[in-house]
């Protein structure tokens, strides 16, 4: 029934399995069995490409900071959730009890994650062109008018990207300081240095959560810095 709901048919089904494998089904009995973490990086990273790259087809004359404002209305944990949700990921989902006791599969984190993981697991399984095609059929009724807001609000790392740009601040790092917790459920201390220099730090159940938070933290702080000085140059 999955292979009908996600209109693509898997030649290795064992990359489909993978894909839906949370990592807190893989300890004690299960340990050897793969989980999703990898083709969730790989998945990402399609993702992103693909969004950019028709993005610029579809707005030419557009700037940077617009293009980064709409792929933010696209590609974040809300829209990704609701398009899972859209291909009943939930449904076939595999985790460990402690999860599932949770609530994990209507997890918008957890859901965001497992469709990036298919689209790596779609990639490997054909080729580029293939999960492409698949990818912008997905998106094509998405409202970007409706999401733009919500999603560059949401989105403070590209706020903050923009920012640093703007008023030539320096280059903007991101770096993971510290896993803890067990190892189906880890946290991450996330560092943000602009030019080397630490700005903020900031915790989350992932990478990208924690980085977000970061961002939000320095943007919050650098708004403020940034409207003083306007103030205190007005005569």
């Amino acid at each position: 029934m999955l292979k009908i709901n996600i209109h693509y048919q898997f030649n290795n089904l064992e990359l489909l399995n993978e894909a839906l494998t949370h990592k807190s089904f893989s300890i004690d009995q299960n340990k050897y069995n793969p989980h999703n973490e990898r083709l969730e990086f790989l998945g990402d990273s399609i993702l992103n490409f693909i969004i950019a790259e028709s993005l610029m087809t579809q707005y030419p004359q557009e700037p940077e900071g617009f293009l980064s404002k709409k792929r933010a209305s696209l590609v974040n944990q809300n829209t990704l959730a609701q398009i899972a949700k859209g291909l009943r990921l939930q449904d076939h989902l595999q985790f460990g009890p402690g999860e599932v006791k949770q609530g994990s599969p209507l997890n918008p984190r957890i859901l965001a994650s497992a469709l990036e993981a298919v689209i790596g697991a779609i990639y490997l399984d054909s080729n580029f062109a293939v999960v492409k095609k698949w990818l912008i059929s997905l998106f094509e009724n998405i409202q970007l008018d409706q999401n733009d807001q919500i999603g560059f609000t949401a989105d403070y790392k590209t706020r903050l990207q923009e920012l640093t740009q703007k008023y030539k601040l320096g280059t903007l790092l991101y770096e993971v300081i510290l896993i803890s917790g067990p190892s189906h459920k880890p946290h991450f201390l996330v560092s943000l240095r602009l030019d080397e220099k630490e700005k903020a730090r900031a915790e989350g159940a992932s990478k990208k959560i924690a980085e977000q938070k970061a961002a939000e933290f320095y943007l919050t702080e650098l708004l403020k810095t940034l409207d003083e000085s306007k103030k205190g140059e007005r005569p």
